[in-house]
């Protein structure tokens, strides 16, 4: 259940909670900008804002300021070194600004509208929270501030990050159940028919069987897009590869060992592509940690999503 589902649901019973938010961050931040967690009339917490002590104090301030009848929203800046005066009490070097929102049943509406639209942005200001049918273009957030009482915190609504996994083999689907479990939304693509690992995985959002002479009408270009190469073979990942290529996609990894990638590589530059087109594909994919079964073949992939989604954090 997710954040907006956890609101709704308390909403409907006439609760009162607060929405607490990571409007923006600064280097070792525990909280990150995007991370929630709700505080409710009866002191339950859901999700995270970084944790630890941090995390701990603003929920019981929470806590209290939910025995009142109304407070308006406030930011609380949170300095992650000891000798701040903003101080957190942790040492971990960085800063976080929080955004304590509180909700109420008349704004029910507005949360179900979050849920069911699934694209444009929500903007959380000292005075309403709204929606617009326009996605923030550069980030999945953005914060703006003037003064103390004007700010404006903006969000994606439908950020989720895509993963496109070619091949439904026992690595595609280890590496489709990991992702799912980490946040993606994840769709699968054979070219196969009759292949068992492909036609149980029901882990992901969508499994297709496709032509793999023709990929891209299958799939999303862009910054919140990822595509994992785990085909049965050098003809087919050579095949979909092609036509990835300059394509704008946030990752590419290939699967394969230093002897295949080259072989299919130096194939590649026979066909006309040059070293550069290439220079971005991660191959052979995944951080190095000497994986042997499909499973941590899977956790090698997925950390170097995870580090590429997160360098510019």
């Amino acid at each position: 259940m997710t954040i907006w589902n956890t609101i709704e649901s308390q909403l409907k019973e006439n609760n009162k909670l607060v929405l607490l938010v990571v409007v923006s961050h600064k280097g070792s931040s525990p909280g990150r900008q995007g991370f929630k967690m709700i505080v409710t009339e009866n002191g339950q917490l859901i999700g995270s804002i970084g944790g630890g002590k941090t995390e701990f104090e603003l929920a019981n301030q929470a806590k209290e300021l939910l025995k009142e009848d109304s407070f308006k929203p406030f930011l609380v800046n949170q300095v992650h070194r000891n000798k701040d005066k903003d101080s957190s009490g942790m040492i971990c070097t960085g800063e976080q600004l929080v955004l304590f929102y509180p909700f109420k049943s008349n704004q029910l509406k507005t949360v179900q509208q979050i849920i069911t639209q699934n694209n444009g942005s929500f903007k959380l200001t000292q005075s309403d929270i709204t929606l617009t049918d326009a996605a923030l273009t550069t980030s999945n957030y953005n914060f703006k501030q003037s003064s103390e009482s004007e700010w404006v915190y903006a969000e994606n609504i439908n950020k989720k990050p895509n993963v496109y996994v070619f091949g439904g083999g026992h690595v595609g689907l280890a590496t489709s159940k990991l992702l799912v479990e980490l946040g993606f939304n994840v769709h699968v693509f054979e070219c196969r028919n009759g292949i068992n690992t492909f036609e149980n995985n029901s882990y992901v959002q969508s499994k297709s069987i496709i032509d793999y002479t023709d990929v891209l009408p299958y799939i999303q270009e862009g910054e919140n897009n990822y595509v994992v190469l785990v085909t049965h073979g050098y003809i087919t990942d050579k095949l979909i590869l092609k036509q990835l290529l300059n394509k704008p996609f946030k990752y590419v990894g290939m699967l394969g060992s230093e002897a295949k990638v080259k072989q299919t590589f130096n194939s590649i530059i026979e066909d006309g592509f040059s070293k550069e087109d290439l220079k971005p594909v991660f191959s052979p994919i995944g951080i190095p940690i000497k994986s042997q079964t499909p499973t941590e073949i899977a956790v090698s992939i997925c950390a170097e999503i995870i580090k590429v989604k997160n360098e510019k954090l």
